[in-house]
């Protein structure tokens, strides 16, 4: 049995883990060392350089340039500088410059150039990257969310950081993080000709023992000395038949991202104590449940009858048109014609405007998806529109609505076109 003392340390060692961000996948490891690689030539060799890492959310893009970072202030010879940039904060060109500014210049200098107009911001920034020499520090942009940067006007701050990349006056490296394959489309022509079309692919666990691997490491990090609960880690997750193991396969099905495994750790952590001193399955148990709680059922459950009703009409013309769009005008139609089935059994809907509502109140349940949002000169009543939930889920939900027995009849009968 652990000690109360090794218990409280270790739980706070874990944690402290868990919210770190030196969780890397190990097939990850050669696109660090080309990342370190393509630094080093920066900060030591004067190099300019630029790429693009694309993976999607979780998969240690964030984890792996903090780490490259790290380990380059400790290899390189030469001091550098880090300029991180969010595309959600910056949202056009004149905010990202005045971000720039900031972190990149002393005070006394920011406080005599004239950030309100962009074409004043810009012209100081490349003056004073330009006006270095070999021996001058090296400046490394992080733009995470390099996506939302292409969405700015002309892209003239992608163009100026690619083309001052490509320069001799001050080492300069861009690194950009985005979850986009697509990302080379979304440049303009004059940004990719100054970009040196360097892209490195992130995946995150490729596999159920890469994914537990991470977990395994997670929860036995090098900050913790005691060999009884390495062994009983080790323990938990070498045993097929342990609960543990098979909620992290069901996690890993579910959504691979590094992020989800350590909230998910996180939960059976938290209950660590010197009358518990192993890992609560149990816990795990009902925290991976509400993990895996469809909220939708939640919100169909929470619709009045009108609205649960229009969503019905909406599933059947799914199924007989093959998922094609439909309009509002539609599916009152296909609902009219069950009350007239129903020879009154059922209430038609008295006015357009509780129609325009009802239907309102679905799209922001996110159970209906806008088409596109091109249709804004459109009337609501004909905006084409998508049903967004799984037919075969929602005819399981809706046995489970408080409904008349003939609409739930109704229901069930959708599936059978």
């Amino acid at each position: 049995m652990v000690k109360r003392l090794d218990i409280e340390s270790i739980r706070s060692a874990i944690l402290q883990e868990l919210h770190s961000t030196s969780c890397i996948p190990k097939n990850c490891e050669a696109t660090g060392s080309q990342l370190q690689e393509l630094l080093l030539n920066t900060i030591d060799r004067g190099e300019g350089n630029s790429v693009i890492l694309v993976g999607p959310r979780g998969s240690g893009k964030s984890a792996l340039t903090n780490q490259t970072l790290s380990m380059a202030k400790k290899v390189c010879k030469n001091p550098f500088i880090m300029v991180y940039l969010n595309g959600f904060v910056c949202v056009d060109d004149q905010q990202a410059l005045k971000e720039i500014a900031k972190q990149l210049c002393p005070k006394e200098e920011l406080s005599e150039v004239n950030l309100g107009s962009f074409a004043s911001t810009m012209t100081f920034l490349l003056e004073t990257l330009n006006s270095g020499d070999k021996e001058r520090q090296s400046v490394v942009f992080i733009l995470d969310e390099f996506d939302l940067f292409t969405q700015h006007h002309n892209q003239h701050l992608l163009y100026n950081l690619f083309d001052l990349s490509q320069s001799k006056s001050t080492p300069l490296a861009v690194i950009g993080l985005t979850c986009r394959q697509d990302i080379m489309e979304l440049m303009e022509k004059r940004v990719k000709s100054r970009f040196s079309h360097r892209q490195f692919f992130l995946y995150g666990p490729t596999s159920i023992d890469q994914y537990i691997e991470i977990a395994t490491d997670i929860l036995s990090p090098n900050t913790i000395s005691s060999t009884e609960w390495k062994s009983h880690v080790s323990k938990v997750f070498s045993s097929p038949s342990n609960k543990i193991r098979t909620y992290l396969e069901r996690i890993y099905n579910y959504n691979r991202s590094i992020q989800t495994l350590k909230n998910c750790l996180t939960w059976a952590v938290v209950e660590l104590t010197a009358d518990k001193p192993k890992l609560n399955e149990e816990l795990l148990e009902e925290k991976l449940i509400e993990f895996f709680k469809d909220n939708k059922a939640t919100m169909i459950r929470s619709l009045s009858k009108l609205e649960c009703c229009l969503l019905i009409s909406i599933a059947r013309l799914s199924t007989k048109y093959a998922n094609q769009p439909f309009n509002l005008e539609m599916a009152l139609h296909e609902y009219n014609e069950f009350v007239t089935f129903e020879g009154g059994k059922m209430a038609a809907i008295p006015n357009q405007s509780l129609a325009v509502t009802a239907l309102e109140k679905l799209v922001s349940c996110q159970l209906v998806r806008v088409l596109s949002s091109r249709q804004s000169k459109v009337q609501r009543s004909y905006k084409l529109m998508y049903l967004n939930i799984d037919l075969v889920d929602f005819m399981t939900i809706v046995k489970t609505c408080n409904l008349p027995a003939n609409a739930q009849k109704w229901a069930q009968s959708t599936l059978n076109f």
